[in-house]
C-alpha cells in the first residue's frame, strides 16, 4: 500500500480533489476533442472540394501537354524542358494554433514567368502547358498543405481521445474505488471510537 492509500482523513480529502480535478479534466479533454473534430470535419470539406477541383486542372494540363507534343513533338518537348531553369520559388511554412494543435500555412511567393525559349519551332500551346502546369504546382502545393492539417488534426484527437478514455475508465474509477475503501475504514474507525468512548463513559 503506498502512502496515497493510507487511510486517513488528509488522504480522502486530498483523492477528493484530485479525482474531481480529474472530472474537469476530461470534461475539458471532451471539449477540447469536439473543437478538434468541428475543424477536422472543415478541412475534410475542403479537401474534397479540393481534389474535385484538381481533377480538372490536371485534366487540362494533361490536355495542354498533348497538343504541345502534337505541335512540336514529344522529343523536342523534352529538349524544351531541358531549358527550362530549375524552380526557384520560395516556399515558406508558418503556423497557426489550434488548442495546442500547429497548423501549417504554406506561403509560396510565385515569380512572373518568363519564357526560356525562342518563338522559332513554338507554338501558343507550349505557352499554355507551362502555365497549366504552375497552375497544378500551386494545386499541389495547396493540397500538401490541407492534408497535413488534416493528418496533425487526426493525430491530436487520437491523443486527446486516449487520454480521456484513460481518465475515465482507469484513473477516475481506480480513485474513486480507494476513496471509497478509504471511507469505509474510517467510517468502521469512527464507530468503533464511539463505541469505546461510550463504554468508557458508562
Amino acid at each position: 500500500m503506498s502512502i496515497r492509500d493510507l487511510p486517513t482523513k488528509n488522504n480522502l480529502i486530498k483523492l477528493q480533489n484530485f479525482i474531481n480535478q480529474s472530472k474537469q479534466g476530461h470534461k475539458l479533454l471532451e471539449q477540447k476533442k469536439l473543437i478538434l473534430t468541428r475543424e477536422l470535419d472543415k478541412y475534410k470539406e475542403k479537401e474534397k472540394e479540393l481534389k474535385e477541383k484538381g481533377k480538372n486542372i490536371l485534366k487540362e494540363a494533361q490536355n495542354s501537354l498533348r497538343l504541345s507534343n502534337v505541335d512540336i513533338g514529344i522529343e523536342s518537348m523534352i529538349n524544351l524542358s531541358n531549358t527550362i531553369k530549375e524552380d526557384d520559388n520560395v516556399i515558406d511554412i508558418k503556423y497557426k494554433t489550434i488548442m495546442g494543435v500547429e497548423i501549417p500555412s504554406i506561403i509560396s511567393q510565385e515569380n512572373e514567368i518568363a519564357p526560356v525559349y525562342g518563338l522559332y519551332n513554338t507554338t501558343s500551346n507550349i505557352d499554355e502547358t507551362i502555365i497549366k502546369y504552375n497552375k497544378l504546382k500551386k494545386y499541389i502545393i495547396e493540397l500538401a498543405e490541407i492534408e497535413n492539417i488534416i493528418f496533425r488534426l487526426e493525430k491530436s484527437i487520437e491523443k486527446v481521445q486516449r487520454r480521456a478514455n484513460a481518465l475515465k475508465e482507469i484513473i477516475i474509477p481506480r480513485d474513486e474505488k480507494t476513496a471509497k475503501k478509504i471511507q469505509e475504514i474510517l467510517d468502521e474507525t469512527d464507530i468503533e471510537e464511539f463505541s469505546r468512548m461510550k463504554i468508557i463513559k458508562k
